[in-house]
């Protein structure tokens, strides 16, 4: 297959979809599409409504990171991230839900807009308005991963890993571009689920790729 992910590596979505190929060993090329401002009329030809990941096999477009995880997930099956049990898929996907629409949304990427991209893209100074506002919703939903790991297990659903842990590692990348890491004394669990995820191979080769890009302008390379 000759494949090809269209989008930013600091969007935690198009991180998702490059750790489900570095995990299962599937050589990709980066098609770089920055989400800022309006999007491109070319750009939308293949991503309807603008939104990075597109994931690209063979000249075909598949504008979104589930559905390409899904399609990937069938294709190269050595290492399934789908569970086979029924609750426990359904549970994944729920899992993945909480983590783009409350931790990402609402917590993840309001810091790292206002940290990392503001100022490093934009020439913009952050709003501590909207950061006090996202650092105050961590509990909430930090509390609930936490509570989420009770079961001792190395992963969200237990001991073997699925494609919930990747939004989980590639949105909690963007919180240390934000200088946000999860305090060990609040979440241990958490913490400690967070650092064994970014020691993955595929992790650190994703992380060597954005320390070439952005070096020392990250918090989490400083």
């Amino acid at each position: 297959m000759d494949i090809k992910v269209h989008g930013t590596i600091f969007s935690p979505w198009v991180r998702r979809l490059m750790a489900v190929l570095e995990e299962k060993g599937l050589a990709y090329e980066i098609v770089n599409v920055t989400p800022l401002g309006d999007p491109d009329p070319e750009f939308l030809k293949i991503s309807p409504l603008g939104k990075v990941p597109v994931l690209e096999v063979d000249g075909r477009f598949m504008p979104d990171s589930l559905a390409a995880s899904v399609f990937l997930d069938g294709v190269a099956p050595a290492l399934r991230l789908f569970p086979e049990d029924d609750w426990q898929r359904g549970w994944m996907l729920w899992l993945c839900d909480f983590l783009g629409t409350g931790v990402f949304s609402k917590v993840e990427a309001p810091l790292f807009i206002q940290r990392f991209i503001n100022p490093n893209l934009r020439g913009m100074a952050p709003d501590d308005a909207i950061i006090q506002a996202a650092l105050d919703l961590i509990p909430y939903h930090f509390d609930y991963l936490e509570r989420q790991l009770a079961h001792g297990g190395a992963f969200l659903l237990g001991d073997e890993i699925s494609l919930a842990d990747l939004p989980a590692a590639s949105i909690f990348i963007n919180m240390l571009h934000a200088a946000e890491p999860v305090d060990p004394e609040g979440w241990p669990k958490l913490a400690a689920y967070i650092d064994r995820l970014l020691q993955r191979p595929s992790f650190q080769a994703l992380i060597a790729r954005e320390r070439a890009a952005v070096g020392e302008r990250s918090p989490m390379f400083a």
